[in-house]
């Protein structure tokens, strides 16, 4: 990358939020005040369940359990998966989960969700790894929801 790029690219990240870079040249970015304001509403815990929707012979259903905090993190549960990573809400008041899930035999997995909603409950589409019982995962499309424990 060009150091005019980098700058660029610096700068972008910049306006998002806090951008500082590592040790090893990569720009990271940490959440404005704005973002941390706004996720105070959505922090907590929240709990549902990802259904695949292009099921043939069976439906593949995997629960949710997670903790939102205020400051754009997340952390919990996806099936039998530790997961964590950030959150934040998109222009359009979509909450964008996205991070990864580490399953017990040490697979990792993508998370990425875009859920519209409100602050009690939360609803998208994505697609989503399925793990059967001979342990192969497959790639299907899927609805995920969430409603905020109490």
């Amino acid at each position: 990358m060009t150091r005019n790029a980098f700058v660029a690219v610096t700068l972008v990240l910049a306006a998002a939020g806090c951008a500082h870079v590592s040790r090893d040249g990569v720009a990271a970015v940490e959440p404005s005040a704005s973002v941390r304001e706004s996720m105070q509403g959505l922090a907590g815990h929240w709990q549902g369940t990802v259904w695949e929707t292009a099921s043939s012979l069976y439906q593949g259903t995997t629960p949710l359990d997670l903790r939102i905090s205020d400051d754009g993190t997340w952390r919990g549960t996806v099936g039998k998966a530790e997961g964590a990573g950030t959150a934040r809400l998109d222009r359009h008041g979509r909450l964008v989960l996205s991070g990864t899930a580490a399953g017990p035999d040490g697979t990792q997995d993508p998370v990425s969700f875009v859920l519209g909603g409100d602050s009690t409950r939360r609803w998208g589409a994505t697609v989503a790894r399925f793990h059967g019982r001979e342990g192969q995962g497959r790639e299907e499309h899927a609805t995920v929801s969430l409603r905020k424990a109490s």
